[in-house]
């Protein structure tokens, strides 16, 4: 019984530290602007996904095609929601490094957040062209 008491207190207190610490890290704006725009892209990449999901007649869909040879990776409806899911993933690995060098209180936190939070932006910039080229290989 008191390894559970332990346990809850344990529990209790990383709950709060991280509260306080997500508080401080979000509160300069610069963390708030690219983090805003880094979830509108996610938002727009699922609401895309579904999108292309919803409006497929078959049970197939293309997902790359190549110049060279031509359609060369064909996968089913559902395949559509890997890169949103990449794209979420990159997120939370992004956001959980950069609560790790915020805690650790580095001096050069910003250029180690806007490297990391420039190359995430970029990252999903391009899944949301790999999306869109995915809707032009089906649709048109």
């Amino acid at each position: 019984m008191n390894f559970f008491i332990k346990a809850y207190d344990e529990a209790l207190s990383l709950w709060s530290n991280s509260k306080s610490l997500l508080s401080n890290f979000y509160r300069p704006i610069f963390n708030k602007i690219f983090f805003s725009f880094v979830l509108l892209l996610n938002i727009s990449l699922w609401l895309f996904s579904y999108f292309i999901y919803n409006n497929l007649t078959q049970d197939r869909l293309i997902l790359h095609y190549n110049t060279d040879i031509g359609i060369d990776l064909i996968g089913d409806r559902h395949d559509v929601f890997i890169i949103p899911i990449i794209s979420l993933f990159l997120i939370v690995v992004n956001k959980l490094f950069l609560l790790f060098v915020f805690r650790k209180k580095f001096s050069d936190f910003k250029f180690v957040f806007y490297f990391n939070s420039l190359f995430l932006l970029i990252t999903q910039i391009f899944l949301f062209l790999a999306v869109l080229v995915i809707y032009l290989i089906n649709f048109r």
